[in-house]
């Protein structure tokens, strides 16, 4: 593999001298390779783009999702090894607030992660909180109508589109390593959500729409998360929004509602709390 631009022809060499033997390309070592060389390039910034890139097979995959609800910077270290495309963070549910955010972005931004999290209301201080962190994406509870996809519109993007201001931020003070276009993804997870979802998904400024199977089988009735009618209802929202030319991603958790991971641009596989109590239960039987 050529060294990049941006790697120092000494460190690269280092590099080199440490890969594994009987790997002389191709495979993990230059993929962990790329996603740092993407970052510090500035490819990595838009990840739209990256979507859209991997959707045409001219990038890397960017599906497998690892999602965080307590995991602290120290935690987030071992776990990233674990290989996920990009990490999420629950402030809606679980132990972390915002203020925790950039602790956990010094630790994806040098691995070339993106990081999105969920914000905990529609409230357009907090929206404003979380983008200023810097974060690549903005997943929002709960959207259930146009009127309130435009509003967050308003919230999170800056004039023309929106109203959002700016100031002296982590992600200004990081400058042109800064996400130069967060996703703005709205959750369907109600049934309103899902009879409004083609309208939401029409709104400008919004870049797509995030499946909530849970929530969404609790408000419909439905039997469970892995049910037929949950999975159906997922499959027509990804299908609304390939029409609409925009993202789609959802909460997995289940080998059911994995079986749909193919057809959406960003999937979660599942959440620390899982790997964690399956870890345990491994190890102790």
């Amino acid at each position: 593999m050529a060294r990049p631009p941006d790697f120092p022809a000494a460190s690269w060499a280092r590099r080199q001298t440490r890969q594994p033997a009987g790997r002389s390309g191709g495979g993990e070592h230059d993929l962990d390779i790329k996603r740092r060389s993407l970052y510090r390039l500035g490819m990595a910034r838009d990840l739209t783009a990256r979507l859209q890139s991997a959707a045409s097979s001219t990038a890397d995959g960017l599906r497998r999702g690892l999602w965080l609800s307590f995991l602290d910077p120290y935690g987030l270290e071992v776990a990233i090894g674990c290989r996920a495309d990009w990490v999420g963070v629950d402030l809606q549910h679980g132990n972390l607030e915002p203020h925790d955010l950039p602790g956990l972005l010094r630790v994806t931004e040098p691995a070339g992660l993106p990081l999105l999290a969920r914000a905990p209301s529609h409230d357009p201080a907090i929206l404003a909180r979380i983008l200023d962190t810097g974060v690549s994406g903005l997943i929002v509870p709960m959207v259930e109508s146009a009127d309130q996809a435009r509003a967050l519109v308003t919230a999170t993007r800056t004039p023309p589109l929106g109203a959002r201001s700016t100031g002296g931020c982590r992600a200004a003070i990081k400058g042109t390593s800064a996400p130069t276009h967060p996703l703005l993804l709205a959750m369907v997870e109600s049934t309103a959500g899902l009879d409004h979802a083609d309208e939401i998904l029409a709104v400008p400024g919004v870049d797509g729409v995030f499946f909530g199977p849970y929530d969404l089988t609790i408000s419909a009735g439905y039997p469970s998360p892995s049910s037929a009618q949950t999975i159906d209802a997922l499959r027509g929202v990804l299908r609304l929004a390939r029409s609409a030319g925009k993202i789609a991603g959802f909460m997995a958790g289940t080998p059911e509602l994995l079986t749909v991971a193919p057809e959406a641009d960003l999937v979660a596989i599942d959440t620390d709390v899982s790997a964690l109590k399956l870890g345990l239960a491994q190890i102790f039987g």
